[in-house]
């Protein structure tokens, strides 16, 4: 079964958004009806997060079955999320330290007009401002120097912003939430 359900991802990665929304609402049709409303009701926007790291030399391969498909997009709904309260925060746990990172970010590096690069350059200025390396390779060769890596910080975003540690590109993930969400998603997580 682990053998069928790997090639099962590698078929499905190869597969453009539209052909996944699709499948899984056929799917979701008969087996799982709150995927099916949710899917139906936000057709074009379910279809840009199906589109995260798809058509690209590495895609994602995050769904081997059609009922995985909900899990792995479904904090990208309001009414999902809001249900969601269960943060998978990983080397960096302390609340003061999480919303202090939030706050800088918001306050300072923060513009969904970035290209992905001027974003994640920002994200190592921030790392750096807050005493974790700018790079990973860095925070290795010298770990007692630092707090963390880059990495550390940008999951702190990522588990905020999701619920999850571990997603696709936090970039896109930001592209299609928009402004407003992600600042909200924050500006809510601080307020806790």
């Amino acid at each position: 079964m682990v053998k069928l359900l790997d090639v099962s991802k590698n078929v499905i990665s190869k597969y453009n958004a539209e052909r996944i929304y699709n499948e899984t609402l056929k799917w979701a049709s008969k087996y799982d009806e709150e995927l099916a409303k949710l899917l139906s009701d936000n057709k074009e926007y379910s279809i840009k997060i199906l589109n995260i790291e798809r058509g690209k030399v590495k895609p994602r391969k995050d769904i081997s079955k059609w009922s995985d498909v909900k899990e792995t997009i479904k904090y990208m709904y309001e009414e999902e999320y809001s249900k969601m309260n269960d943060y998978e925060f990983q080397k960096i746990d302390n609340k003061e330290e999480i919303k202090d990172i939030l706050n800088s970010y918001l306050e300072n590096y923060f513009d969904i007009n970035d290209d992905k690069d001027t974003w994640f350059n920002k994200i190592k200025d921030l790392s750096e401002k807050k005493g974790y390396a700018r790079e990973v390779k860095e925070y290795k060769q010298e770990p007692e120097k630092y707090k963390g890596h880059v990495g550390d910080v940008s999951t702190v975003i990522r588990v905020v912003l999701t619920t999850k540690h571990n997603t696709p590109d936090l970039y896109e993930i930001m592209q299609v939430l928009g402004k407003e969400t992600v600042e909200n998603r924050i500006k809510n997580f601080i307020k806790r």
